[in-house]
């Protein structure tokens, strides 16, 4: 019977390697080796990772438990590293920065998605390792040698794709996130510059985009901000969701109170959150309307 033999050119450091090593090995513990540790051997001199065995049956079986080991390797060892070079190299941030480092948690967390219940790893996680295993096994059933870097650039175009884009818009949300927080300091100073009008306006909010406002003796307000209107439009960004949201912020810097009582049941909407950072200790959520 054939016996069948495959190498991993690894392309990483001694520890990587090490890794690699164990995690191509756990499927398969106890299968050869006196102490139980698998088939997979690193190579004592270079980064090399071999295995000599002749498997009767459940060849197929092999290729896909060492492509799937392969796939999380890669998504678990290789991924933030691919995402800094595409980060350096097309969009020019640091290598070594901080905000790099953030960033590529951030487009990580775009890419996984929202944890699978019992689980925390998201979907995104867990289909990229099923895709990606497949393709690692496909190749592993026609070829006996692998150089893993080359592979991986050459072969998943589609995953450098899906991971550029997991960079590109973790760029885009954080630049919207700075153009939000400048939005806030600059209605923050509006607020604090400006004359108080009102003694109180009570907000009450009915969830989603629905808002009524009232005086300090519980009067509806009408429309009144004109005064703000043009303004707030030349410095309104990304940070307020929509129109509704934009007008309401522009009323109530019209009204420009002394003390801003929210009654919510929505107390982590953003524009709920938005309120509170324009207007700072002026604003409070309140439990009960008054009175």
């Amino acid at each position: 019977m054939r016996r069948d033999e495959w190498t991993i050119d690894t392309g990483a450091d001694r520890d990587s390697s090490k890794r690699l090593a164990m995690m191509l090995n756990q499927p398969f513990a106890g299968l050869t080796g006196t102490g139980g540790e698998g088939p997979w051997q690193l190579s004592p001199h270079i980064e090399r990772i071999g295995c000599s065995l002749t498997i009767e049956t459940g060849r197929d079986q092999f290729c896909m438990k060492t492509g799937h080991a392969l796939a999380e390797y890669l998504v678990t060892e290789k991924e933030p590293s691919l995402l800094r070079s595409v980060m350096h190299k097309q969009f020019g941030l640091r290598a070594d920065g901080i905000e790099t480092d953030v960033l590529i948690s951030e487009a990580i967390v775009l890419m996984d998605g929202e944890p699978e219940a019992g689980s925390e790893a998201g979907r995104g996680r867990a289909r990229r390792i099923r895709k990606w295993g497949r393709v690692f096994a496909a190749f592993l059933k026609d070829h006996s040698h692998m150089h893993l870097d080359g592979f991986i650039r050459f072969r998943l175009k589609e995953y450098f794709a899906e991971i550029r884009e997991a960079a590109e818009t973790a760029l885009e949300e954080r630049a919207m996130e700075r153009q939000y927080q400048e939005f806030v300091t600059l209605l923050q100073s509006m607020v604090q510059w400006q004359e108080v009008r009102l003694p109180a306006v009570h907000l009450l909010h009915s969830g989603g985009h629905a808002f009524r406002m009232y005086d300090e003796k519980m009067r509806p307000l009408e429309r009144d901000e004109e005064e703000v209107d043009e303004s707030l439009a030349e410095t309104r960004g990304e940070g307020v969701e929509d129109q509704e949201e934009s007008m309401l912020v522009s009323r109530l810097l019209a009204a420009s109170p002394r003390h801003l009582y929210i009654y919510t049941p929505e107390p982590d909407a953003q524009v709920i959150r938005t309120l509170l950072g324009i207007f700072g200790e002026r604003a409070a959520i309140c439990p009960k309307l008054p009175t």
